[in-house]
């Protein structure tokens, strides 16, 4: 059965690099009452579903695996690739806080989600690296772009799998 699955990630894999450029965006906001980084993170469907594939190593669709566990494997796959690390070396908690499909994209030849979830931040920018490298293990030219606003004037990141992690104290 695992053969099959990898055999069917594949194909995904094959169907997924049609897409003429690979890309994310996060919008991300620093909310100085909670002390958290509220992220927004816009991806296609396709190449998401092919990295929860190869994740969990089974069949994972958004129109077909039960939502708890979709948003389970998600949270999982962040918690990976998109981690808010300080200078001591701890990282941050994520919380995740849902998903969204609009009714246009769904009508796109490529579709795209939405993942919402916060992260932990209770001592602001200071000493904070970002590791960013959402779907960069699938696609060599992925590109990952981060639009952070917070106290200080907004700051835009470039993610690539050569330089997947950044110092977000910089800009602030």
């Amino acid at each position: 059965m695992k053969n099959l699955i990898l055999t069917l990630a594949l194909c995904l894999s094959w169907q997924a690099q049609a897409h003429t450029f690979h890309q994310s965006t996060a919008e991300a906001e620093y909310n100085s009452k909670t002390k958290k980084l509220e992220v927004s993170l816009t991806v296609f469907i396709d190449d998401l579903e092919l990295a929860l594939i190869r994740q969990s190593e089974k069949w994972i669709s958004f129109e077909k695996t039960a939502e708890a566990e979709l948003d389970a494997q998600i949270q999982t796959y962040l918690n990976k690739n998109f981690q808010l690390m300080t200078a001591n070396g701890g990282s941050s908690k994520l919380t995740w806080v849902g998903r969204k499909v609009d009714a246009v994209s769904v009508q796109k030849e490529d579709p795209e989600v939405i993942l919402f979830f916060e992260l932990d931040l209770p001592d602001g920018f200071s000493g904070i690296t970002l590791r960013y490298a959402i779907l960069q293990d699938l696609f060599k030219d992925q590109i990952n772009l981060l639009h952070l606003r917070g106290k200080a004037k907004p700051s835009e990141f470039l993610f690539t799998q050569a330089d997947a992690e950044k110092r977000l104290d910089v800009a602030r």
